[in-house]
């Protein structure tokens, strides 16, 4: 069994995604559903439980089939030593920089972060007694004095930034974490490991939210962090004690979606590039913001860091919010919803839904303009997508 891992460790992402973790139990060609919540216990299991052995298989809440297969499966994608799921992508976050953090340390991170990831940092982190350190983390300099200035335990940053699309420098925010002795943790929800493996790059941790693209059909909420084998062990420790542990059937479902990530990374990243090819070039769109245009900020950092360029497109309506509202209305193949990398494409503004916490001055200020509207590429067929904004735009 040892061999065909290691074997796999070595195929494309599409054949990892496909067979890596993927375990049979009396003959069957997927990893069973293993909806129990305790376990047989023999002189293995007490000997693992009495030492403090991370994921004595004992109880779900330490350690489950299901979950080690799918855990097993990320580890392969990300080119890591291990990895964890958790009931949700703000509980992987959570769980893994509360391992690192304690009162009176210190966080560098970045305001353009996921709105939840603000909001936590913001009022939970701070009331601990953590020192959360807001800097701009396209501004290495900045970063380099960030770190300089005071001990700091951890350097978090996202790949592909959500709701900006702006791409951060990981190989030089890697170093920089690690001359002053940081650890850098990223995550990459929007990237992948489609897109991106910063562990390559010399990042400790990447995240996910698996609600999103490694799922892939809007069905379940998980998280998933991914490491050497001693740092996913730190982590373990703490999501045991803390209690995020993903659900059996949720980690079932979770390892069928990511079978197909690479096909649906693919079909959705393909018709994301054409459809913001065409939206830059209409009249009632005022900007278009997407890593695999030219007219982006970070074009050649993101031809450097990115396999891949992203299947979300964010873009600006002339107008303001209203129209961008009017516009989500008009839309009939696209859905308004929150969340992300479904097989179905989404549309959303920030301002009404992950930034409406927010003041318009501080949307603004962060480069969330009026009439802002984020995109999720669904799977359609790609000429359905154009022609509905297309008919959605002439009714403005």
């Amino acid at each position: 069994m040892s061999g065909e891992k290691d074997y796999l460790k070595k195929t494309g992402k599409g054949t990892r995604s496909v067979h890596s973790g993927t375990s049979s139990s009396e003959n069957s060609l997927n990893t069973p559903v293993y909806q129990s919540s305790t376990f047989f216990l023999d002189d293995d299991a007490y000997k693992m439980w009495k030492a403090g052995t991370p994921r004595a298989p004992v109880y779900t809440r330490y350690n489950n089939p299901s979950m080690r297969a799918v855990e097993e499966k990320i580890a392969h994608l990300e080119g890591a030593e291990d990895a964890l799921v958790f009931t949700s992508g703000m509980s992987a976050i959570c769980t893994t920089l509360l391992t690192f953090l304690s009162q009176g340390d210190r966080i560098v991170t970045t305001r353009n972060l996921y709105g939840g990831t603000i909001i936590s940092l913001d009022q939970d982190f701070t009331r601990f007694g953590i020192d959360v350190h807001y800097i701009d983390i396209k501004d290495l300099d900045a970063v380099e004095e960030a770190l300089k200035e005071k001990e700091t335990k951890v350097l978090y940053c996202e790949t592909v930034t959500n709701p900006l699309l702006e791409v951060s420098d990981l190989p030089e925010l890697a170093k920089l974490a690690k001359k002053y002795g940081a650890i850098p943790i990223v995550d990459s929800t929007f990237a992948t490991p489609m897109g991106c493996q910063p562990l390559d790059y010399g990042f400790e941790v990447v995240l996910h939210s698996v609600t999103k693209l490694l799922n892939g059909h809007s069905d379940i909420i998980g998280g998933a962090a991914a490491g050497s084998k001693e740092i996913i062990n730190q982590i373990w420790y703490k999501l045991r004690n803390f209690g995020g542990t993903m659900d059996p059937h949720q980690a079932s479902l979770l390892e069928r979606g990511i079978k197909t990530l690479h096909i649906r990374y693919e079909k959705a990243m393909t018709t994301a590039g054409k459809l913001a090819t065409w939206l830059e070039a209409h009249p009632k769109i005022e900007k278009v913001i997407y890593p695999g245009l030219k007219s982006h900020n970070d074009y050649e950092l993101a031809q450097k860091v990115l396999d891949s360029s992203s299947t979300m497109v964010c873009f600006e309506v002339k107008g303001g919010d209203e129209a961008g509202r009017k516009l989500m209305d008009n839309m009939i193949v696209a859905s308004q919803a929150i969340s992300l990398g479904g097989v179905e494409s989404l549309i959303s503004m920030p301002c009404s839904t992950t930034h409406v916490s927010w003041s318009q001055e501080d949307r603004l200020d962060a480069g969330i303009g009026l009439g802002f509207i984020r995109f999720s590429t669904g799977i359609e067929d790609t000429e359905d997508l154009i022609s509905d904004f297309e008919q959605a735009l002439e009714k403005l």
